[in-house]
């Protein structure tokens, strides 16, 4: 019993150093597994599109091309949605996702995130005739919004008095309300709003600014060498303007300050 009782400290050290080699970072599995698997939403331009010759196109794209290349190894991309994003790095179904993954503080119980890579303005389109200088000038004025959105849940808690609040769909049939003057403005983002403006230059302008919001890049909690790995890699393209060329290239608009957390 004594040889016995000698033996366990030397059995427990060993177990914890096997748990330790047992959970070696996964920047290490990615590397050693020569590929990454990035999660990816195709259905939410312009972070992800299917292009003409039917490849995976996009801002998210760009951005999950450009850190395989600096893993230096072959890059798998794996469809998600919105909803998926969460339980495929979960189950390990991919090794993060790179899909407009908005930083918000409940999605942080369940994921980590790294320093943002990009981000974007909920604002208020308009005709320019229109005068609006700020949600309170929307009193009596019907707004559309994409139903289920931040902007149907910012908008809708303002407590404006006489603003009727009109959901549609999705962007594109909000947009079409605006243009064929069934509501009076609408609540959109500015990457929309800019697409809208490119179709009708003269015609609408942003009026006033009600939300700025950031998204980085999704991945499982407890894995500090990786989140570290994405944003060095972040930080060094933000600053040598790779990320901002991206940026603009789908945007059409120029890179806003990125916070660091």
């Amino acid at each position: 019993m004594r040889f016995k009782s000698l033996l366990l400290p030397f059995v427990g050290l060993a177990l914890v150093f096997g748990a330790t080699v047992a959970s070696a970072s996964s920047l290490d599995d990615i590397i050693a597994r020569k590929k990454v698997m990035i999660g990816v939403d195709l259905s939410v331009p312009p972070f992800g599109i299917t292009n003409d010759q039917m490849q995976a196109d996009g801002l998210d794209v760009d951005v999950a091309k450009l850190l395989a290349k600096d893993l230096g190894v072959e890059l798998e991309l794996v469809p998600v949605t919105g909803q998926s994003r969460i339980p495929s790095l979960q189950t390990g179904k991919v090794d993060f996702v790179v899909a407009s993954f908005g930083i918000y503080t409940e999605r942080a119980l369940s994921v980590a995130f790294s320093n943002p890579y990009g981000g974007h303005k909920s604002v208020i389109v308009a005709p320019k005739e229109t005068a609006i200088k700020s949600l309170d000038d929307l009193k009596g004025k019907r707004v559309g919004v994409p139903r289920g959105t931040a902007h149907e849940k910012i908008l809708s808690s303002a407590n404006i008095p006489g603003m009727e609040l009109v959901r549609f769909d999705d962007d594109s049939t909000t947009l079409n309300a605006l243009v064929a003057g069934q509501v009076d403005a609408i609540g959109t983002v500015n990457y929309i709003a800019a697409q809208l403006q490119g179709r009708y230059p003269d015609k609408f302008e942003e009026k006033t600014t009600y939300l700025q919001s950031f998204y980085g890049v999704g991945l499982r909690r407890g894995d500090p060498d990786l989140l570290h790995w994405l944003n060095t890699v972040l930080f060094v393209h933000t600053q040598s303007g790779e990320l901002g060329k991206i940026y603009e290239k789908w945007m059409k608009a120029p890179m806003p300050a990125l916070p660091s957390f």
